[in-house]
């Protein structure tokens, strides 16, 4: 298997220290299946895990938009093992809509089968929700390598919209495979060497990458902010443990953070400190009402 070389905009001396690249990937307008997703992610040995298959009642929601020629489609009831659709015929009688009750559908979220009264409406809607079950869109795909990056590298947005993104010189052979991945699926990867030592180059990747830590700080001190005395304890371990996390990382990426990484570790402390407090606060509520 062979893989693109990168994308390079002007030509680096020998020995040039690289801190990253710039990427961004387009997934727009493919279409795969399942099957060929996951060969995709096998032949780039990359976590096939990222890719689950669909719930029926997800896909089903996709097949609707197939379905809803001409009818209206709500779910009207769900419970363990079913959910139960409308289907309502909607027609124009001059400048007046007319709504009739088409049929009930009802879909087995374990199994996808779907069951209706009209024999025609159910064979068409079991083979659209089959179709999409198995088909895999471009936003879904980019779902799929956004938690890659989450689980296995790490992604900076360059733009506040999203799109374009600086990843850590250590993660460019991670984007190698994610780039060969795509190859398989007809989408592709755009990637920009950033070299060290040039003065917008430098302040562009702290800004980037202070501000994609600050989101995660801001993160954590939101969820800890939502604790109470029914959060349950492996969520506080789970807390605890992300913050570590992002300690981690600021470490790790101290050269690129410069004077920004002593405002980071601020705000870290502080993240830790309100989940120390919340915690012990949590431990003192039962006694102060018993």
């Amino acid at each position: 298997m062979t893989t693109a070389t990168a994308a390079v905009p002007f030509p680096l001396a020998a020995g040039t220290r690289l801190l990253g690249e710039v990427i961004s990937w387009t997934c727009s307008g493919v279409s795969v299946t399942y099957a060929a997703l996951l060969a995709a992610l096998a032949d780039a040995a990359l976590d096939e895990g990222v890719a689950r298959e669909l719930a029926p009642k997800h896909a089903f929601t996709r097949a609707c938009k197939k379905l809803s020629d001409q009818r209206i489609i709500r779910q009207v009831a769900e419970d363990e093992t079913c959910v139960k659709f409308q289907f309502t015929a909607e027609s124009r009688d001059g400048d007046r809509f007319e709504y009739t009750l088409e049929t009930l559908l009802t879909l087995d979220k374990k199994t996808g089968k779907v069951t209706c009264p009209l024999p025609g409406l159910a064979t068409l809607a079991q083979e659209e929700l089959d179709r999409a079950i198995d088909a895999r869109s471009g936003a879904d795909v980019t779902r799929v390598i956004q938690k890659l990056f989450d689980r296995h590298a790490d992604l900076f947005p360059v733009r506040p919209q999203g799109g374009v993104y600086f990843v850590p010189e250590r993660h460019v052979g991670f984007v190698d495979k994610v780039q060969a991945m795509l190859g398989c699926l007809n989408g592709q990867i755009l990637r920009f060497p950033v070299p060290a030592g040039t003065a917008e180059g430098d302040r562009s990747v702290k800004d980037a990458v202070a501000s994609g830590l600050a989101a995660l700080i801001d993160e954590h001190r939101k969820a800890v902010a939502q604790f109470g005395t029914d959060t349950r304890g492996d969520t506080l371990t789970r807390a605890a443990e992300k913050i570590r996390s992002t300690q981690f990382k600021v470490q790790a990426y101290a050269e690129y953070l410069l004077d920004e990484k002593g405002r980071l570790d601020r705000e870290l402390a502080a993240a830790r400190d309100e989940l120390r407090q919340k915690v012990e606060r949590m431990a003192d509520e039962p006694a102060a009402t018993a």
